[in-house]
């Protein structure tokens, strides 16, 4: 089994890969997006542009953790502020029963699929902060 120093160092050269990649992306669907005047076409390699360059600040954080300064995130910290985030919650139950009464009464295929996109998103919204939750209960699935 690898030591975590090789893991780290295999880690940090695959985020510096996978950041080439989403630069890439930008580049790609801002092409694509020039190359057309369809709404549908030009909002997609939007929505995926925009991912795009998230992707890639998440993995800049991944590497200045492993360059710099690694991070934290204790339980407490999120106990501060988690009356806010319960609220927040709240709004993507909402966002998501909303996506899916639109996708239910949407029988043309185009509304059904920018519906499906902004469902699978707000269900993402909602994972990520079900998995912060976990963090403030202070269970680690990798400890």
């Amino acid at each position: 089994m690898a030591n975590q120093q090789e893991m780290q160092k295999k880690l940090l050269k695959v985020m510096k890969e996978w950041q080439d990649i989403e630069d890439q992306s930008v580049k790609s669907t801002t092409e694509i997006a020039s190359k057309t005047d369809n709404p549908i076409v030009k909002q997609v390699m939007d929505i995926i542009r925009q991912d795009s360059a998230m992707h890639r600040k998440v993995q800049q954080l991944i590497i200045d953790s492993l360059e710099k300064q690694a991070f934290h995130l204790q339980p407490e910290e999120l106990g501060e502020i988690w009356d806010m985030v319960e609220k927040h919650i709240e709004l993507e139950k909402e966002t998501i029963r909303m996506a899916e009464e639109a996708r239910k009464n949407s029988n043309q295929i185009l509304h059904r699929y920018l519906l499906g996109y902004l469902l699978t998103d707000e269900q993402k919204h909602n994972r990520i902060l079900e998995q912060m939750e976990d963090i403030k209960r202070g269970i680690y699935p990798y400890a």
